[in-house]
């Protein structure tokens, strides 16, 4: 039964409103399903807080002999012993920071250095663990070096320990 409202205008007619908003309501509780599964699906795809503590690990002991090997080669010069040492540990390291660089890179303090050292070599975007890496040989590293090189290897570790912080939380609440 259709009822007039005040002005002269019909007013909707009840009875068949409730099949729509069922009908919305089912809608909602499958996409709330299968958003619950797909978040389920990449928590399992992602590795543990304590999985990437080990990983870290295994990172931050290849970051410490690079740094060992850059200030070793700037006090003593770049040997080749040290540079055999040095593409070793470059290439390890450029291999595996690619999966890191999301998560240290929230810990890392950027500065106008590193983006002038950047613009220096022609380049964009490389942060300063990158340029820890970046060039082929000690010597060229060296001498690139802008006065920065301590920096950024500060500014690095310091991420590194951040990084190391935030896994040790996750991992106490897992």
């Amino acid at each position: 039964m259709r009822t007039q409202a005040a002005g002269g205008k019909r007013a909707a007619t009840p009875g068949f409103g409730w099949l729509r908003s069922m009908r919305n309501r089912v809608a909602s509780a499958a996409i709330a399903r299968e958003e619950r599964r797909e978040a389920e699906r990449a928590a399992a795809a992602m590795p543990s807080a304590r999985e990437r503590q080990a990983e870290l690990a295994q990172f931050y002991e290849h970051y410490e002999t690079l740094v060992g090997l850059i200030c070793d080669a700037a006090q003593l010069g770049a040997c080749e012993d040290r540079q055999r040492l040095y593409d070793v540990e470059r290439k390890w390291m450029q291999a595996r920071y690619p999966e890191l660089r999301p998560y240290v890179l929230a810990y890392l303090r950027f500065t106008t250095e590193d983006a002038e050292y950047c613009l220096a070599l022609g380049r964009g975007g490389v942060d300063a663990f990158e340029a820890l890496m970046d060039a082929e040989t000690l010597e060229e590293l060296l001498r690139r070096d802008d006065g920065g090189m301590i920096g950024r290897i500060d500014r690095t570790r310091w991420a590194l320990q951040r990084y190391a912080d935030h896994l040790r939380w996750l991992a106490r609440a897992e």
